[in-house]
């Protein structure tokens, strides 16, 4: 199957999803979430596929989160970023959580935004040494209607939850791994190896025992799931609103510090 901004390649058990806009840091469009979407469904139906594995194509980011020249281009009203945050959260966020097979990000270099919240949603995170990885919404006066403060809350607690939502500092993926952000951090080099070798490991697993502790674990914590979800939406399109994310998006685009008003 061809797509327009990813690739798509299934070997061994072992379905991966590489996002493929390097030259935009991995950012998300439209067609980016319905690829996606996409090749979710091919991996979750095939039978022979026991394991998907995510990247990043490129060595700078595994995704900067959404394109910011497409959102401004593209995403004009409330209706528009309703939309668009449905859109994401149905085909990619959601849909990861909900499959029957274990998914594992592969993260170099950046995990912020809407990438962060991409990289929340996964059942695994491995992630290089001095990977960059945070949701810095708020640096740009955003708020990220993927559900992803509520995940983090789940990691790493709520005190710490706060700090980096408050902050909007992004974390090495040594100390991302030191708060159980996710699950391993390596040198860049053993990264690709380490991903393949237990993606390979997992592949041997009974798929019937792999769906069902996913699908309890997931069950048990993520309690009230889809009114958080909802919850996070409506923040969102709150925000969006505001001049304040006005102003931080033109700020971002014009390569300057935002100067926020409260309203």
């Amino acid at each position: 199957m061809n797509y327009e901004t990813i690739k798509y390649e299934k070997n061994n058990g072992i379905a991966t999803i590489t996002l493929n806009r390097p030259e935009a840091m991995n950012t998300f469009t439209r067609q980016m979430f319905l690829d996606v979407g996409s090749a979710l469904d091919d991996a979750e139906n095939d039978n022979q596929v026991r394991v998907i594995v995510f990247k990043g194509a490129g060595d700078k980011a595994f995704c900067a989160g959404v394109d910011l020249k497409f959102s401004e281009a593209n995403l004009k009203t409330l209706q528009d970023k309703q939309d668009f945050f449905r859109l994401g959260n149905l085909t990619t966020l959601e849909k990861i959580e909900g499959l029957s097979k274990p998914v594992i990000a592969s993260v170099n270099g950046y995990a912020l935004g809407g990438g962060f919240e991409l990289m929340m949603a996964m059942d695994m995170v491995i992630a290089a040494d001095e990977s960059k990885i945070g949701d810095q919404h708020i640096n740009v006066g955003l708020f990220g209607g993927g559900g992803c403060l509520y995940r983090l809350a789940l990691l790493v607690g709520r005190q710490k939850a706060k700090e980096l939502a408050f902050t909007g500092r992004a974390l090495s993926g040594k100390e991302a791994e030191k708060i159980g952000m996710i699950n391993l951090s390596v040198p860049a080099a053993q990264l690709e190896s380490t991903v393949d070798k237990i993606a390979t490991d997992l592949a041997t697993k009974s798929p019937v025992t792999l769906k069902l502790s996913k699908w309890i674990i997931n069950q048990s914590t993520m309690v009230d799931s889809k009114i958080r979800l909802e919850l996070s939406i409506m923040y969102g399109l709150i925000d969006a609103a505001s001049e304040d994310a006005e102003e931080g998006l033109r700020a971002f685009l014009e390569k300057r510090k935002p100067v926020f008003k409260g309203r």
